[in-house]
């Protein structure tokens, strides 16, 4: 089989696998504006790899960012531990055009559950159970041997500990909820924002420190619709406030408001009803997302 020196190939090829690796790297960061720098990095890296044999471009090119990645998360921890109030992943407005079957793991509920796995277990995990890649490729990613990878995987699924489940609801389900939602804090209903509202619903915000947010999780329906109503009674919500948009490939909300500003609002569903509110508020994170919502 001949092989291809990385100084050789042109950048079409590296281009083809693009949302592949920006896939990967989101998922692996949470952030959108972060993966597309490790992608970029990746093509550089790449590019200055004069001795790289290269049998399969897809495996060599998800071998640099999944490592770039890596070592990214572990250079963040200390930043993430002392970040201020909740730390949620960057919102995704435009999700590159994947799979079908990828519409779940793109969920800001899963981003959120991989927050529990170290560096390394999130890239095999992901690897393995999102992006399904032989044992072996993924060893030779993360530079380990096939049978500490599985028991790598193995560790990551106990650390989950919870069953595999779906976090993709029917697309007309999940938008018909968030209406509801939308027109009950834009009317100050209580009644149908609790109707709507799981009965251990909890709401993440994630202010970064920078502009007002909840700086723990409110937890049950009762305290997240007085903190939520109360709040729009307080700013003088209206409907017209919340813009139904796409957020991580599932309905969602933006709020432009004068007095409490811009945030996005997406959600987690289960029994038909609203389990998990996730509200970004950080303005570094919706700096992407508002350049693809008009």
């Amino acid at each position: 089989m001949s092989t291809t020196p990385a100084t050789d190939r042109d950048a079409s090829t590296f281009e083809a696998y693009r949302p592949l690796l920006f896939s990967i790297a989101y998922r692996m960061l949470g952030s959108a504006s972060e993966a597309e720098d490790v992608v970029q990095d990746a093509w550089l890296r790449a590019r200055q790899d004069e001795a790289a044999d290269v049998r399969s471009p897809r495996a060599y090119y998800t071998t640099i960012v999944t490592r770039l990645c890596i070592d990214h998360l572990r250079s963040a921890e200390r930043t993430r531990m002392v970040y201020p109030g909740p730390w949620l992943p960057e919102p995704l407005a435009e999700p590159n055009q994947e799979a079908a079957g990828l519409a779940s793991s793109l969920a800001t509920a899963f981003l959120v559950m991989l927050e529990r796995l170290t560096p390394t277990e999130r890239a095999v995990f992901l690897l393995r159970e999102v992006f399904e890649l032989d044992f072996g490729d993924i060893a030779k990613t993360v530079g380990k041997s096939a049978v500490n990878t599985r028991q790598i995987l193995a560790r990551a699924r106990t650390r989950l500990h919870e069953p595999r489940r779906r976090f993709t609801v029917p697309r007309r389900e999940s938008e018909a909820i968030v209406q509801r939602f939308r027109h009950a804090v834009g009317t100050g209903n209580v009644e149908e924002l609790m109707a709507v509202l799981h009965a251990d619903a909890t709401l993440v915000a994630d202010g970064g420190g920078k502009v007002s947010a909840a700086t723990r999780p409110v937890l049950g329906a009762d305290r997240i619709a007085k903190f939520v109503l109360g709040y729009a009674a307080k700013a003088h919500w209206s409907e017209a406030d919340f813009q139904p948009v796409t957020i991580n490939g599932a309905p969602g909300l933006l709020m432009r408001h004068a007095i409490a500003g811009v945030g996005t609002y997406a959600f987690d569903f289960e029994d038909g009803r609203i389990r998990t509110i996730y509200v970004v508020r950080n303005p570094d994170k919706l700096q992407k997302f508002l350049e693809h919502v008009h």
